[in-house]
C-alpha cells in the first residue's frame, strides 16, 4: 500500500511520522469501497477498525428516541473516524454512512494495537486528535446552551467556512454547502425554521444564499 503514504501522511495523527514510519504503517492497511448511502457501522457495533477516507465523503450522526437523526460531523478526503473504538474496546459510539461512492484505508485493531505498542509517537498522536474533538464537542455543546437558533445556523455556516470555504475580501464562500435539512438536524432544529432563519440573516445583509451555496459577509478589521 506504499501508494497511499501520502493519504496517511495528511491524516493529523500520523503528520508527525517519518517515512519509514508511515511506510510501516501503509504495510498493515487494506482498502475498502463502498457505495453511496452505505451504512459502515451503526452506534453500538463493535469496533475493530479505523478508516482513512481516500475519495468520498461520510456523515457521522446519532438518532434519538424518535428516530430524529443528528449530524454530528461530515467527513471528506484524508479525513478518519473509528479511532475511539480502536483505543477503548466499546462500541461504536455513532453511525457513520456514506453520502456518495467512497473508498477507504483500513486499519484493524490487532494490527492498530501493536503498532500503537511498537510506535509511542503515534499513541501521543492519537490522545492529542482526541483531546482536540473532545474541545470541539464542548464548543458545539456551548453553543447550543448559549445560541439563539439563528446564532446555531450562522455558527455552523463559519465552521464550515472556516474549514473549506473560501475568503474573498470580506466573504466567506461556500460551495457546494450544506442542505437545510443537514443544517436542521446538526443544529437541533426543523428545515423550515433553517429556511425562515436564513432568510433572515439574508435580510440583515450577514448571508448570502444559493442552492447549497453561501457567502458570509464577515465584519471588517481595523486596520
Amino acid at each position: 500500500m506504499k501508494q497511499y503514504i501520502d493519504n496517511i501522511k495528511t491524516v493529523n495523527i500520523f503528520s508527525s511520522l517519518k517515512y519509514d514510519e508511515i511506510e510501516a504503517i501503509s504495510r498493515i492497511t487494506s482498502l475498502k469501497h463502498c457505495p453511496k448511502c452505505y451504512v459502515v457501522f451503526q452506534e453500538g457495533d463493535e469496533g475493530d477498525a479505523l478508516y482513512i477516507v481516500i475519495d468520498g465523503k461520510v456523515k457521522v450522526s446519532i438518532y434519538d428516541e424518535d428516530g430524529r437523526e443528528y449530524i454530528l460531523d461530515v467527513i471528506g478526503k484524508d479525513g478518519f473516524f473509528g479511532e475511539l473504538s480502536l483505543i477503548d474496546g466499546l462500541p461504536r459510539s455513532a453511525n457513520i454512512t456514506t453520502t456518495e461512492d467512497s473508498t477507504f484505508l483500513v486499519i484493524k485493531r490487532a494490527e492498530f494495537s501493536k503498532l500503537l505498542m511498537d510506535n509511542p509517537v503515534i499513541t501521543i498522536g492519537i490522545l492529542k486528535t482526541i483531546s482536540k474533538r473532545l474541545r470541539a464537542a464542548d464548543e458545539k455543546i456551548r453553543g447550543f446552551a448559549f445560541l439563539s437558533v439563528e446564532g446555531r445556523i450562522l455558527k455552523y455556516l463559519l465552521d464550515i467556512g472556516n474549514s473549506t470555504g473560501v475568503k474573498i475580501k470580506n466573504y466567506l464562500i461556500i460551495e457546494k454547502g450544506p442542505s437545510q435539512i443537514e443544517i436542521a438536524n446538526s443544529c437541533g432544529c426543523t428545515r423550515e425554521t433553517v429556511s425562515r432563519m436564513i432568510k433572515n440573516l439574508v435580510q440583515k445583509g450577514i448571508l448570502g444564499a444559493g442552492k447549497k451555496r453561501y457567502a458570509i459577509n464577515l465584519p471588517e478589521t481595523p486596520a
